[in-house]
C-alpha cells in the first residue's frame, strides 16, 4: 500500500512537472519567443533593415515596417522601446512602393497617435493615385512605373486605404465601389489568380490571392455603404478558398494574408455551407514545428527561409494573447 501511495506521489508530482500544454499555451510561448528573437534582432538605429538584402529597388523600410507591424499585432504596446525606435525611422520614409507605403501606413495607423494622421492622409493620397485604371475601371497596384498590376500588390494598398479610413484619412465613396467592382469582375470560378488579367496568367488560381480578395471585399463593404449584405462574390470566394489547396511560393505570406482575413471577420475558422476549416489551428499548428530554439520560424525557400522577414509574417499569423 505505502509503495503504491509513493509510486502514485511520484506519478502526479511527474504530471505536474511537466503538464500537457493546451494550442493557446504553446501559442503563448511560441510568441514570447518569435518577440525575443525580433527584439534582438533589431539593429541599434530601430530598423531591421540590415537583416534582408533589399529584394526589389527602393523597398527601404519595408522589412521594418513589417516586422514593427507584427510586434503590434503580437499585443506590443506602441510605447515598447521596439516600437518606438522603429517608428522613429519609419516616418521619415519617403513614398517609393507599394508594399512599403502600406506596411509604413498600416504602422502609423496602429500607433494611434493624432500626430500621424497627416502623414496617414498623405500615404492614402499617392497610393490612390497610383492605383491602375483602365476606360474607367480599377485595374488594382503594382510596382510605380509598371502598368500590369497584381493582386499582392493590390492586397496591400486596399489594406493600407482601409486602416487609413479607419484612422480618420479622407477617401471617396467610389473608392470602395470600385475595388468591390475589382474583385467581382476579376473572380473566377475558383477563385482569383495573381494577375487580374487572364492575357498574362490570370486564370492561374492561388490560395493566397483567394484570401487576399476575399480580404479586399470585406475591406470595401465595410466602407461602402451600398454594398450588399451578404456579398454573392464573398459568399462564392470562400467557397471557393475551402476547396482550395496551399500552393504558395510563400507560405509564411499566406499565413499573413490569412490571417488579416480572419481578424477583420472576427473569426478562428472560415465556413460556407456545410464546409469549414479550422484556419487559425492549421496555421499556429505548422508555426509550431517550424520555430527554431531562437524564437524565429523558418522554412524552405525565398522570403520564408529569412528569419526576419518569416518570423514577422508568423508572428503576425499567431496574434494578440487571448483577452482575460
Amino acid at each position: 500500500m505505502t509503495a503504491f501511495i509513493l509510486t502514485t506521489a511520484m506519478s502526479l508530482a511527474g504530471a505536474a512537472q511537466n503538464p500537457e500544454q493546451t494550442l493557446d499555451e504553446k501559442v503563448a510561448t511560441a510568441r514570447d519567443k518569435a518577440i525575443a528573437f525580433l527584439k534582438k534582432a533589431q539593429d541599434k538605429d530601430g530598423t531591421w533593415e540590415g537583416s534582408v538584402l533589399s529584394l526589389l529597388a527602393d523597398m527601404n523600410g519595408g522589412v521594418t515596417a513589417l516586422a514593427t507591424l507584427a510586434l503590434l499585432e503580437a499585443g506590443a504596446p506602441a510605447n515598447d522601446p521596439a516600437v518606438t525606435k522603429a517608428v522613429a525611422y519609419l516616418v521619415k520614409l519617403e513614398p517609393k512602393k507599394t508594399y512599403v507605403v502600406s506596411l509604413q501606413t498600416q504602422v502609423l495607423c496602429r500607433v494611434k497617435d493624432k500626430k500621424h494622421l497627416p502623414r496617414i492622409q498623405n500615404n492614402a493620397d499617392w497610393l490612390l493615385g497610383k492605383a491602375i485604371k483602365r476606360g474607367g475601371n480599377l485595374e488594382g497596384w503594382s510596382y510605380p512605373g509598371q502598368d500590369l498590376a497584381d493582386n499582392s500588390n493590390t492586397h496591400f494598398a486596399v489594406v493600407a486605404l482601409g486602416d487609413a479610413a479607419k484612422a480618420g484619412a479622407k477617401i471617396e465613396a467610389k473608392t470602395w465601389e470600385q475595388i468591390r467592382d475589382f474583385y467581382t469582375r476579376t473572380q473566377l470560378a475558383s477563385g482569383w489568380g495573381y494577375y487580374s488579367n487572364r492575357a498574362f496568367g490570370g486564370d492561374h488560381v492561388s490560395l493566397s490571392m483567394t484570401t487576399s480578395a476575399l480580404l479586399g471585399l470585406i475591406i470595401a463593404a465595410k466602407n461602402d455603404k451600398n454594398s450588399k449584405d451578404p456579398d454573392p462574390a464573398f459568399e462564392k470566394g470562400m467557397a471557393a478558398w475551402l476547396k482550395l489547396a496551399s500552393g504558395a511560393k510563400s507560405r509564411a505570406y499566406e499565413h499573413f494574408a490569412t490571417a488579416e482575413l480572419g481578424r477583420v471577420l472576427g473569426t478562428t475558422e472560415f465556413k460556407a455551407g456545410k464546409m469549414g476549416r479550422a484556419w487559425y489551428r492549421e496555421g499556429a499548428e505548422r508555426l509550431l514545428q517550424l520555430q527554431q530554439a531562437d524564437g524565429s520560424f523558418v522554412d524552405k525557400g525565398g522570403i520564408d527561409a529569412m528569419p526576419v522577414l518569416a518570423t514577422s509574417f508568423g508572428l503576425y499569423f499567431l496574434g494578440p494573447p487571448a483577452k482575460k
